[in-house]
């Protein structure tokens, strides 16, 4: 048996990691020369949107043993509206570092292999498929997907974001949905520490938004969040992202190919995020080629998530800015907060539900 894995992100390192506990080895090829992506970013893992992974960290550990450090557990999380502020305490997830941080998952996942990475390694599907006899696809790119069968877009998104100096309680997220300034998207505070954080605007590009000024969006985005909380933030660094992909495949594996990460479709549409999917498909790939399960039936769950999330923001896109107040201003109802917040019934589902009243109302 000889494997390869193209890509040594966080799907392709879980896979080698999980193929290791295994006794099996791979060769990992990366086009970048380092583990993790081209900036410094923080990301967010919400246990609501995992069910019925309560706690994404502990389980990949007790049931993988792939160990990771999260930059901070999230305590606290703001939902900020034009006219309207609610907030959902407890037990909500992780924030953790991303790219060249010397934090990342990326780089956390390379320290725990046993192998090495080959990097500065542009290779491609066809160029090795005859010399391997499984293959797993963790490029991060749907393009490359899209060389072997069907990938079904839903939308090419925007991010601008930037590495923001201030004050910052730890554990306590701020997110933002206004369409002043995030048309159909939304806007995100995650801290990296208490001095330090990732300030994010996220939104699709459909026609009707790229006719405008990004740089207007970002500059009345960053005046809103230095109103709404109540300080002056210093941009220490920027970055920005656009034609992001968004979407999934039509087959997991073909043949002895497998296509993890970004390249399945990991990414759940409505936040953006999708680590902890990457690394599960990554693991999963890896557990068929060891001949301890089938990659077809593991990932069914995720693609049932990636459905559900992607009816959530297809149902945040249709609300004004009247309905998304009517929305923060209903998380304040206790039977909604103790809804979101069940162990026992997935906040996904709920969350997507919770939309359709307000989108009818006027």
């Amino acid at each position: 048996m000889k494997i390869a894995i193209i890509g040594a992100g966080l799907s392709g390192l879980a896979c080698a990691l999980t193929l290791e506990k295994h006794g099996l080895k791979a060769d990992i090829f990366e086009k970048r020369g380092m583990a993790g992506d081209r900036f410094i970013y923080a990301e967010a893992i919400y246990s609501m949107f995992h069910s019925p992974f309560d706690d994404a960290v502990q389980y990949l550990s007790e049931e993988h043993a792939i160990d990771l450090k999260p930059a901070s557990n999230i305590q606290k999380t703001w939902i900020w509206t034009e006219n309207e502020c609610s907030s959902i305490e407890g037990c909500l997830g992780f924030i953790n570092m991303r790219g060249k941080h010397a934090l990342s998952f990326e780089k956390q996942l390379a320290d725990q292999l046993q192998g090495e990475i080959q990097f500065h390694q542009n290779v491609s599907h066809s160029e090795i498929s005859r010399s391997y006899t499984h293959i797993v696809l963790a490029t991060g790119d749907a393009a490359d997907t899209e060389k072997l069968q069907p990938y079904y877009r839903a939308l090419s998104v925007r991010f601008i974001g930037a590495v923001v100096k201030g004050k910052f309680e730890a554990m306590v997220v701020h997110t933002f949905f206004n369409n002043h300034y995030a048309p159909k998207g939304m806007g995100y505070l995650l801290p990296h520490s208490e001095q330090e954080a990732s300030l994010i605007l996220v939104y699709p590009q459909y026609p009707e938004n790229e006719m405008l000024k990004k740089e207007d969006l970002w500059e009345r985005f960053f005046l809103e969040c230095c109103r709404k909380l109540n300080q002056e933030l210093l941009i220490i660094s920027t970055f920005e992202l656009e034609d992001y992909q968004i979407g999934k495949t039509e087959t997991p594996r073909i043949g002895n190919t497998f296509f993890v990460g970004n390249c399945f479709g990991s990414i759940m549409p409505f936040f953006g995020f999708g680590q902890f999917e990457s690394m599960l498909t990554g693991i999963y790939a890896a557990h068929d080629i060891a001949g301890k399960g089938r990659y077809e039936e593991l990932v069914r769950p995720l693609y049932k998530s990636y459905h559900d999330s992607l009816t959530l923001r297809r149902g945040i896109e249709q609300l004004n800015n009247k309905q998304l107040d009517y929305l923060a201003a209903s998380i304040r109802k206790p039977l909604i907060r103790r809804l979101l917040l069940s162990k026992k019934i997935s906040g996904l589902k709920i969350a997507s539900r919770l939309i359709h009243p307000f989108q009818r109302k006027e």
